[in-house]
């Protein structure tokens, strides 16, 4: 995919090799950046999520991002046949995806990595042969006085790399394409608490509680505003946005495509969610996975949208900058 460019220090290092960081500055100054380039064609279609009227539904999610006519799977899904099974029936070819991001360590996301790369790379050698991750995805997790490991992504780290699949690992936001940004760990400005609790992460640092420091997501830069791509959004999506618009372009929001993780939030959290995404211009929202039923309704009327601009997402379905969102017939 070219030259990966990066914003902020890079004291621990980015795993790149053979590919190079070129370090461009700092990335939360106080000023907000300059507008950068922008992707002109843009579209992402959801291959594993709860809800679906075709293929299977899980917990758990993956997407596929096409853009400038360059594609990129975000997420993996649960189990290991989901995202194979559905691309198939939607008849969506993987073959050519080289690059997966993968948003964080926890099994929903991470459990069908090793399928595809092992199903694609027989066509393609270099089929989903480079995983990009936030640093810190590896660090172990467990649960106070249990040693059994709750990472859900190293039980198949070594099965993926021996497939001659490579991790390249992001402390900062970084350009993976022209317009196209992996935050890399997003800051936590603001106290949202989009992550389960009762594990703990042996950090370098020590051992503390596991706020899923490594969650990233995919923001891309258009004419029209900024697109954030979630997992979870562990690191909550204000904070996600708040970033995404330091880092990448001081630009409206145009969507947010994915999961929040607000399904068990209270109704005093999603309406200061709705009001902060109000707030940044929010236009589209395609709620899957974690964010909830009752919650993206919620966040739909709080945030002024309507049932045209904001849906519970179903596999298959998608959004794009010329179309908008297209739900398929189950939450239409």
């Amino acid at each position: 995919m070219g030259t990966y460019r990066s914003i902020g220090r890079t004291a621990s290092g980015f795993l790149l090799l053979p590919l190079i960081a070129l370090t461009i500055g700092q990335a939360a100054s106080a000023a907000a950046p300059t507008a950068r380039q922008h992707v002109r064609a843009l579209k992402i279609t959801v291959l594993s999520t709860m809800l679906a009227d075709a293929g299977i539904g899980e917990w758990g999610f993956a997407a596929l991002v096409e853009v400038d006519g360059k594609r990129i799977l975000f997420d993996t899904g649960a189990r290991p046949e989901t995202v194979l099974a559905n691309a198939r029936e939607l008849r969506i070819d993987l073959s050519d995806v080289e690059d997966v991001i993968l948003s964080h360590n926890h099994a929903d996301h991470t459990g069908g990595l090793v399928t595809l790369r092992r199903e694609f790379q027989q066509r393609n050698p270099k089929a989903l042969s480079r995983a990009h991750a936030g640093e810190g995805i590896f660090l172990s997790r467990v649960v106070p006085g249990n040693a059994t490991e709750r990472n859900g992504l190293l039980a198949n780290k070594a099965a993926y790399e021996a497939t001659g699949g490579q991790f390249i690992l992001h402390a900062a936001p970084t350009e993976l394409l022209p317009g196209v940004w992996l935050t890399g760990p997003v800051p936590r400005t603001y106290p949202e608490k989009n992550y389960p609790t009762g594990l703990r992460v042996k950090a370098p640092s020590g051992e503390t509680d596991d706020t899923i420091p490594e969650d990233s997501s995919l923001v891309i830069a258009t004419s029209q505003g900024l697109v954030v791509l979630t997992g979870c959004g562990h690191a909550g999506i204000v904070n996600t946005v708040d970033y995404a618009r330091k880092a990448v372009e001081a630009s409206p929001l145009l969507a947010v495509v994915g999961g929040m993780h607000t399904y068990s939030a209270s109704d005093e959290t999603l309406a200061w969610t709705a009001e902060k995404l109000k707030a940044a211009g929010l236009r589209h929202l395609l709620a899957a996975h974690c964010t909830g039923i009752e919650a993206a309704f919620r966040i739909r009327q709080l945030a002024g949208l309507s049932r045209k601009t904001a849906v519970v997402s179903a596999v298959g379905s998608s959004y794009s900058l010329d179309k908008g969102i297209d739900p398929r017939d189950l939450a239409r």
